[in-house]
């Protein structure tokens, strides 16, 4: 809106619209003409006050919907992923427990992690693989399951674990470099006996690890 500055015309003996129509008569015009400026300013009033409102009435209501896309899945965000890898912890009483995740090897996958899932069976994770080591950090944005994280060093221990809360954006760091981190219901590590300093394998064909375990199986019936 530009603003005018002074649109009165001046009152002085040199103008001739004064000569020829008189000094009261001027200021009279004047009067008038002022007088119905300032009421079309004071009818137009209501309706400059209301902008204002309607326009963050209409922000609002654009924040809500994006709000609202960003909790709603579209399309296969939330279909689970086809890679499946085993990954077996040695836990803190020497025993082995199995793990089977998903695997996010792509940034796309990475990035979408387990964004819009409503449930993740009990012994069922995902696990993020990197190219090299590096400090690691997670958030739990349209994630609604509460999860439980390890962050997996490149020499395949267990270098922390950390519990998140459902759509909490507050970040989890890894603090170190590592290779791997394994998300899993929240509570699952603890439950299983596993903690920091466990050890885990893994096995890129989750049948693997049946195969392995039956023929140490064998092996140890044939110790006399």
């Amino acid at each position: 809106m530009t603003f005018l500055q002074n649109p009165r015309p001046r009152l002085n003996g040199n103008n001739p619209l004064i000569t020829a129509l008189g000094r009261a008569t001027v200021a009279k015009i004047v009067r008038i003409v002022c007088l119905n400026v300032a009421t079309a300013v004071f009818a137009f009033a209501p309706l400059w006050a209301q902008r204002p409102d309607t326009w963050g009435s209409e922000k609002s209501s654009e924040s809500k919907n994006e709000s609202s896309e960003q909790a709603t899945p579209a399309g296969d965000l939330g279909k689970p992923l086809d890679e499946i890898w085993r990954i077996v912890f040695r836990n803190s009483k020497g025993e082995d427990v199995v793990l089977d995740c998903e695997v996010a090897r792509t940034e796309k996958d990475k990035e979408r992690g387990l964004m819009f899932r409503k449930n993740l069976a009990k012994n069922r994770g995902m696990i993020f693989v990197y190219n090299r080591p590096e400090e690691m950090n997670f958030w739990m944005r349209n994630t609604v399951l509460p999860l439980s994280i390890a962050y997996v060093h490149e020499k395949l221990f267990i270098a922390s674990i950390h519990d998140m809360k459902p759509l909490d954006l507050d970040i989890v760091s890894s603090d170190i470099p590592v290779l791997y981190a394994i998300e899993a219901n929240q509570g699952w590590f603890k439950n299983n006996a596993i903690h920091s300093g466990n050890r885990i394998t893994i096995y890129k064909k989750p049948d693997d690890f049946k195969i392995e375990r039956k023929n140490k199986y064998r092996k140890e019936l044939k110790v006399p």
